[in-house]
């Protein structure tokens, strides 16, 4: 039984002098270059690390080894970067970052993740300062509970990802110039009548929306990522030939030329429409227009509009000219379908309801604010299923079909065709993102 007893006791002291070479061995063997690549830039160039704390796995994971560099004083110079919005590019293995951007005076502009930075616009060109930390930690992994110390002592291993990896950050401090200069971008030089444009306003900086005049409506800016976005529609009677879109950013002006092409839309012979009321026609003008200039919202649809009615024919089309009794009208602007009474009435886009209820000349109406200054006017409903200030999703159920519903999608106060909008087509889906 003793000698027994002295095996064991002689086994385990081998496994343990074995373990202890291996730990030995692997802790020897384990250097810095067992961390993640630094790779990380701002405004395309490479940034300098100016301070790290990473543990790294050793024998799968039981323990880890400490590799620290306490931050310095050292600042990175970059120079002079000429991009409004200097790209924050960050490794692939990164999970959390904290930015901090200030004067060169020390007031603080943003303070943030990087995901954050993505719709920052700087107040003005300048000199700024910069801190940046880039953290790699496994999933639902606070930086809280990082174990790092300045030792480089073996920390035991938290365990909770299989295999383990390298955990920890990397710290950067640099300085630059910001100088930018706007830039101003058509979707296209040339589109129908009908049709929209996109005008995208890049590189300039403070938040003060750029002003855009055009004789082919009230445009708007809305901020859009790092940049403005605004909509330019060529309205059914919009003259062909070139007009001239000044857009001024921070006191200085910039031209553009978008060309109408003319587009002929066909007849559509219809019945002579009832006269209306004064009185109904001044309901129609106190509750409709006022939205045509209302303020714009940010963007609110993602891809295609849907067409309001799932199941329907064309009575009067986008631009026909209606002609009664073969005298030749006034030209549509709105489309008037054939629907099947007491299906629903589709929103076509994700927006805001603000107008719900019934009008002696439209019959129900509901308004749907896109964003953008893109509205849905949809008249000639059965029943309301919505209200003012409700949000409303793309296909959602805004009211009850009856035996015609006429369908309106304006810009600001001009009316623009439909079918380009149900099949992801123009400048309203231009550089789209979700």
């Amino acid at each position: 039984m003793k000698r027994f007893l002295l095996w064991v006791v002689g086994v385990i002291l081998g496994v343990a002098v074995l373990l202890g070479a291996v730990m030995t061995v692997s802790y020897s063997f384990t250097g810095e270059g067992s961390r993640p690549a630094a790779d990380t830039q701002f405004g395309g160039q490479a940034l300098e690390v100016n301070g790290s704390c990473w543990q790294v796995p050793l024998l799968g994971g039981v323990f880890d080894k400490v590799f620290t560099s306490p931050e310095t004083l050292t600042v990175q110079k970059l120079g002079v970067l000429y991009d409004a919005h200097p790209a924050l590019a960050l490794p692939d293995w990164a999970s959390y970052t904290t930015l901090t951007i200030e004067t060169d005076i020390g007031s603080i502009v943003f303070a943030g993740s990087a995901s954050q930075y993505e719709d920052f616009l700087f107040p003005a060109n300048g000199d700024y300062k910069a801190k940046l930390t880039v953290w790699r930690l496994p999933q639902d992994y606070l930086a809280t509970q990082f174990e790092g110390g300045t030792t480089g002592a073996i920390r035991k291993n938290p365990g909770v990802e299989h295999p383990a990896k390298p955990t920890g950050w990397y710290s950067y401090s640099f300085r630059f110039t910001l100088q930018a200069s706007a830039e101003v971008a058509l979707s296209t030089e040339r589109l129908e009548q009908g049709g929209v444009a996109a005008l995208s306003i890049t590189g300039l900086t403070g938040e003060t929306a750029p002003a855009v005049e055009t004789d082919l409506g009230s445009v708007q800016c809305v901020r859009l990522g790092s940049g403005w976005r605004a909509y330019i529609p060529a309205a059914y009677n919009a003259s062909a030939g070139g007009h001239t879109v000044n857009v001024t950013v921070n006191g200085e002006t910039f031209a553009r030329t978008l060309t109408v092409l003319p587009k002929d839309f066909g007849t559509v012979e219809v019945e002579p429409e009832p006269a209306s009321t004064e009185a109904a026609n001044a309901e129609f003008r106190n509750n409709i227009w006022p939205l045509y200039e209302q303020p714009v919202r940010e963007k609110l649809w993602a891809g295609a509009f849907l067409c309001p009615a799932e199941n329907y024919m064309t009575l009067v089309d986008f631009g026909q000219v209606k002609v009664t009794g073969g005298q030749q009208g006034s030209r549509s602007n709105s489309t008037r379908l054939y629907t099947i009474p007491g299906e629903p009435c589709r929103a076509p886009a994700g927006g805001v309801v603000v107008f719900a209820g019934d009008l002696a000349l439209t019959g129900s109406t509901v308004v749907i604010d896109h964003g953008c200054g893109v509205r849905s006017y949809l008249y000639g409903l059965q029943e309301l299923s919505v209200t003012r200030g409700q949000t409303v999703e793309r296909g959602q159920a805004v009211g009850v079909l009856g035996e015609e519903l006429t369908m309106d999608f304006k810009l600001g106060s001009k009316s623009v065709n439909p079918w380009p909008l149900f099949q992801t087509s123009g400048g309203l889906f231009w550089q789209e993102k979700g």
